[in-house]
């Protein structure tokens, strides 16, 4: 059995691997960031390091408490997902709480080296991959601002589902009685956009709509 000093260090390490996960997370305002992710990862080989070391017994099957840790991670990630409108946001997040998870095993097993470098893999994944996934999907930062109580939103989600646009992430803001909502939108671009962006000029209700394109129409 590793000494005590050892099994406090992997508990730190899988905090330190769990936190360079969440930190992704937190730079985009995503549910769960830097304290989730670095709870979790800690918590698993906390539960790893208990399951394997704290009886010494022949007969205890380490392997046990890890199969726990999989199906209780389901239940962190479930609550970081949301749905809005027609689409589910927080999936990627989901995912990297159970990555997380996963880190912390494996460093409770004191599988170091296979940690770190799958962490690595992780974050090449998480931000190289992030302008691929724009050109494919063509995502469009859409803001819509209006007087809110004339049912604003419902039509725009209609005219996205009807083009085969999907929203993957959705922000909104009152002040004064003048919401913003902020969209992160894919699919959609070309002729498609422009036939949103002129729907909603057309209501009387809408101050202003603005695309990562520039265009802005009062």
């Amino acid at each position: 059995m590793p000494g005590e000093i050892e099994l406090v260090a992997r508990v730190v390490l899988a905090a330190l691997l769990g936190a360079a996960l969440g930190a992704e997370r937190e730079i985009n305002q995503k549910t769960a960031g830097l304290r989730t992710h670095t709870l979790v990862a800690a918590g698993a080989a906390l539960f790893t390091i208990a399951g394997a070391y704290a009886f010494d017994q022949s007969n205890v099957d380490p392997t046990r408490i890890a199969a726990q840790i999989v199906t209780g991670i389901g239940f962190i990630g479930a609550g970081g997902m949301i749905r809005t409108g027609f689409t589910v946001s927080g999936i990627t997040t989901a995912a990297t709480l159970w990555f997380a998870a996963a880190l912390g095993l494996a460093v409770g097993f004191g599988m170091y080296g296979i940690s770190v470098a799958a962490l690595i893999v992780a974050l090449i994944v998480m931000i190289a991959f992030a302008p691929i996934r724009n050109r494919i999907h063509r995502v469009q930062h859409l803001e819509i601002t209006y007087q809110p109580g004339h049912g604003t939103m419902t039509p725009v989600f209609e005219t996205l589902n009807a083009v085969g646009a999907s929203v993957h992430h959705m922000a909104l803001e009152e002040d004064e009685g003048v919401r913003s909502v902020k969209m992160e939108v894919a699919g959609l671009g070309g002729e498609s956009l422009d036939e949103v962006v002129s729907a909603l000029r057309a209501r009387d209700e809408v101050i202003n709509v603005s695309t990562t394109a520039g265009r802005e129409s009062a």
